[in-house]
């Protein structure tokens, strides 16, 4: 094909990962993993490398303890070919592997991206500091069904200039909510704002679509028809009452009881929480 379609997912197993039978590694298992990205890196964007024992190794440990089996998967099924036909040509260790293509593949479950793995396949192709992003809604949700449970919903707008597009994302986070002192109020609530903020980036990113082509260009265009699991409404960015005067006494206002008796530093902590 002279056209390839990368989704902000994580790639499936058919014509996406390389099996790695027959490893022998006489390390760790993170240095392991840590030398299939190195030398497979050289074909592309590579999605994840994990490695296990070998059966083997449990059968006769004084003979086989170094013997290993892995996993590489990319995001571009033409990356995946060329280190396909790298087969006997990379050495791991001490001898060249064998590639092969994984067989008994898995039912395709889509999942999106994490917001750390959408952040390099965009870098990926269109550079460092290719996107920008814009917090247009977060609020604590007053109404929650489930008690003792903080919940906020967030909305970011993330932008490609060069590209010209956009792309909006609607997320939640939950957290509960433990009483027992201010610190955990605090921390509950920091925590779910967080966690609203990266889901809905997390929602943001999964609507971009990079579209390769075999001349080297590469594009990418959003798609319009994902729909998020909420539903934003416009107003949200409305003011329901607009006063216009209020007589009220600030000295005389209650203190707020998600920091009651909370110190200044522990506030400014909270306050200064990043994203």
């Amino acid at each position: 094909m002279d056209i390839e379609v990368i989704p902000f997912e994580s790639p499936k197993d058919d014509d996406h990962q390389l099996y790695l039978p027959w490893i022998k590694w006489n390390d760790s298992q993170e240095n392991l993993e840590n030398e299939l990205e190195e030398k497979f890196t050289r074909f592309g964007l590579i999605h994840r490398a994990s490695v296990y024992r070998s059966r083997l190794s449990f059968i006769n440990e004084v003979e086989t303890d170094n013997l290993w089996y892995g996993y590489v998967s990319f995001y571009s099924t033409w990356d995946f070919e060329r280190a396909l036909h790298s087969d006997g040509k990379i050495k791991i260790g001490e001898k060249e592997i064998k590639i092969i293509k994984k067989k008994n593949n898995r039912p395709h479950k889509r999942i999106f991206l994490s917001v750390h793995k959408a952040q390099n396949l965009l870098t990926h192709y269109f550079g460092f500091n290719c996107w920008t992003s814009k917090v247009i809604y977060l609020e604590r949700e007053e109404e929650v069904n489930v008690p003792n449970v903080v919940r906020y919903i967030c909305m970011v707008h993330i932008k490609l200039p060069k590209e010209e597009l956009c792309s909006e994302g609607v997320g939640t986070g939950e957290v509960p909510l433990n009483n027992a002192s201010p610190v955990s109020r605090g921390y509950a609530f920091c925590c779910a704002r967080r966690f609203a903020y990266h889901s809905a980036l997390k929602a943001a990113f999964s609507k971009f679509i990079i579209i390769r082509l075999k001349n080297g260009k590469v594009t990418i265009e959003v798609d319009t028809t994902q729909c998020d699991p909420i539903k934003y409404h416009p107003a949200w960015d409305e003011s329901l009452i607009k006063v216009n005067n209020v007589n009220y006494d600030p000295e005389e206002e209650e203190e707020c009881e998600e920091f009651e008796n909370i110190t200044e530093e522990q506030l400014e902590e909270f306050l200064n929480a990043s994203m």
